[in-house]
């Protein structure tokens, strides 16, 4: 191999450990666009409804460390003065207007390549109100494309709503829509999208 010809390799070996390192060290960024989070009520003891929030943001650094904003205010139940209700006096949004979830994930999550996939039981925090809570979750991660993730959950996350400070919200709901009841306990899924920065 001529000088020329070496240096052209060397550059290109160089170059390659370049983009490889900087995959490697990717950040990821949650797509609101392509991700859902859903929740389920339960009033009257046999009604139950499928909400979700519209507005969703995170990320997702290289070291695995999660974190996901939920918009308190984006809750969208299909009827308006539900959703001014559950924003005022459920969620409180003036004083409390997001809620977070944050996680450390398998660094091995970071490390897939296209076509892989894994179900994983990560432990959580949940703040909602000012409460930080544990909470587990199962959720399976698919990478889709080279620079996309997806990950969804495998089950309902089960969330009460005394552990986050919900409750006098709810009995206030249930008590001014003439409920019998609403179920303080409250299934949640998700399925989130998160795509590399570049």
């Amino acid at each position: 191999m001529t000088l020329s010809k070496n240096a052209t390799f060397l550059k290109l070996v160089a170059f390659s450990s370049l983009l490889v390192c900087a995959s490697a060290s990717a950040d990821w960024q949650l797509v609101n666009k392509g991700s859902q989070l859903n929740f389920i009520s339960t009033k009257n003891i046999k009604v139950s409804e499928i909400h979700h929030f519209s507005n969703l943001s995170g990320s997702l650094t290289s070291a695995g460390e999660l974190s996901v904003d939920i918009d308190l205010a984006s809750v969208e139940t299909g009827i308006d003065i539900r959703n001014s209700r559950m924003r005022e006096k459920l969620f409180m949004v003036e004083n409390f207007p997001k809620a977070m979830l944050t996680a450390s994930l398998p660094k091995e999550i970071v490390a897939f390549t296209k076509g892989q996939a894994g179900t994983f039981t990560i432990p959580a925090k949940l703040s909602v109100l000012g409460q930080h809570k544990d909470i587990e979750v199962k959720v399976q991660v698919t990478k889709t494309d080279h620079n996309r993730f997806v990950a969804t959950s495998v089950q309902p996350v089960m969330i009460s709503a005394g552990d986050y400070g919900l409750q006098e919200g709810i009995d206030w709901l249930q008590n001014v829509a003439g409920l019998s009841s609403i179920s303080p306990n409250v299934p949640v899924t998700f399925n989130l999208t998160f795509i590399e920065l570049m």
